[in-house]
């Protein structure tokens, strides 16, 4: 991924769909930085219930890019303000249809 972003390009994912490396660096900010700021603080206690789950910190992480992902769409392409609502409730429905911790393999494997 380093090269990827040091030459800002596009890469392809396991699922053989296309990424932007920069995007995906950054959303895994905000959501460090939500964490770290503990604003809102259901996304650490989402965090605490995932692991729980048994899912590793890697998985977490994109598991709460995803409603992370939808706000931010949802405010830039729809032009709203965020909504913390929505927001949580996204946060409340995770796992969704992820796969179960035991399915999944470790990161880099």
């Amino acid at each position: 991924m380093a090269e990827a972003l040091e030459r800002h390009e596009e890469m392809t994912g396991a699922d053989g769909e296309p990424f932007n490396p920069t995007l995906h660096v950054t959303l895994h900010q905000v959501t460090a930085n939500q964490i770290l700021a503990d604003d809102p603080p259901e996304t650490w206690q989402t965090v605490q219930r995932l692991a729980g789950l048994g899912y590793d910190w890697h998985n977490v992480m994109h598991l709460i890019m995803g409603p992370v992902t939808e706000a931010v769409w949802n405010a830039l392409a729809e032009k709203r303000s965020f909504d913390r609502a929505d927001y949580l409730r996204r946060l409340a429905e995770l796992p969704g249809d992820w796969p179960a911790p035991e399915e999944l393999s470790p990161p880099g494997s």
